[in-house]
């Protein structure tokens, strides 16, 4: 019974005037203006894509090719290797590759990190022609 009085003793709170009006308004106004702002969002990213794909048709299909060389008003001439490569082509040669191995040219010292130097060929011609 003492849990009955002490219920009966509070003090009943009442909302202001007005109050359920004015949290369904509010609601009301949140929910346009989240749809507003989701439309608002999707027309930006579909204009955005649109943009991107007539960009991209018009540099592939409409806008002329050219080659670097082209562009830049230079002539496009090989190289005297690249045309010896090409003539060796026609005789039937075959480059060589070695494969080297450098595990025992490396000597570790106290004081320094192992370096493995690689001498790489830079020239565009070879000397040494070989046929099989």
């Amino acid at each position: 019974m003492e849990i009955h009085d002490l219920l009966k003793k509070i003090n009943r709170v009442e909302a202001p005037p007005h109050f359920e009006q004015r949290v369904m308004a509010e609601l009301s106004s949140r929910k346009t203006k989240k749809a507003r702002t989701m439309r608002m969002g999707l027309v930006f990213a579909g204009a955005s894509s649109a943009a991107i794909i007539m960009l991209c048709v018009v540099g592939l299909f409409l806008l002329p090719q050219r080659e670097p060389a082209d562009m830049m008003s230079l002539e496009k001439e090989l190289s005297p290797s690249v045309k010896r490569d090409v003539q060796m082509r026609d005789t039937e040669v075959i480059p060589i590759i070695e494969a080297v191995d450098y595990a025992g040219e490396m000597r570790p010292k106290q004081d320094q990190p192992p370096t493995i130097y690689i001498l790489e060929h830079v020239s565009d011609s070879t000397d040494t022609k070989t046929k099989y």
